[in-house]
């Protein structure tokens, strides 16, 4: 209702405070789908970005709020904008854990293989965090297995440093290369 009396009343559906979270920012952030609802239909920007690129889709992807995120693919948010470091709506839902999210992004035709400036991928990523059923929807949907990140670490040798038996051993079916080494030398055993 005060978001109804503001817009009413003229506020600035797009003005930024000076953190650069914008209304739709902020309501994407939290989860707020009939508000978010309400700023779009006041002509919030959908692509508007805070200094350091993070979106309203980045948000609601990190949080895991799934109907905003639906909602924010639906007004035509892109799936792959990258924020400064790299890092797309992708990459921090497979961080996060959020696999309803990631089968959305996706659906949406995100770039499965789009590599942070650090080199990790949506794969090497939940391999690195222990997301299991995030790395088999990547796998399946023909994730590289072996593109490595900065130091040419691959995402099994990050699952085996890590202990996560049952993506190493999907890494492992889905043909992974054992013997890969990163810069340093260390193979998945090495790091196991």
């Amino acid at each position: 209702d005060c978001v109804h009396l503001m817009l009413a009343a003229g506020a600035a559906v797009n003005q930024a405070n000076a953190d650069g979270f914008t209304p739709l920012l902020v309501a994407c952030q939290e989860g707020h789908l009939d508000v978010v609802r309400l700023l779009l239909a006041a002509g919030a920007a959908v692509e508007q970005v805070r200094d350091d690129g993070v979106t309203p889709l980045y948000k609601a992807c990190e949080k895991g709020h799934l109907d905003v995120v639906r909602l924010l693919l639906e007004a035509g948010a892109a799936a792959n904008q990258a924020k400064d470091d790299g890092a797309t709506p992708l990459h921090i839902a497979c961080q996060e854990g959020q696999l309803e999210c990631v089968q959305l992004l996706l659906e949406a035709g995100a770039a499965i293989s789009q590599a942070k400036d650090d080199g990790a991928t949506p794969l090497f990523i939940a391999c690195q965090e222990g997301h299991v059923d995030i790395a088999r929807l990547l796998l399946e949907a023909s994730a590289a297995v072996n593109q490595a990140a900065a130091g040419g670490l691959t995402p099994l040798l990050a699952a085996c440093h890590n202990g996560h038996l049952e993506i190493a051993r999907l890494l492992r079916d889905a043909g992974a290369d054992l013997h890969q080494a990163a810069e340093d030398g260390a193979t998945p055993l090495i790091a196991a």
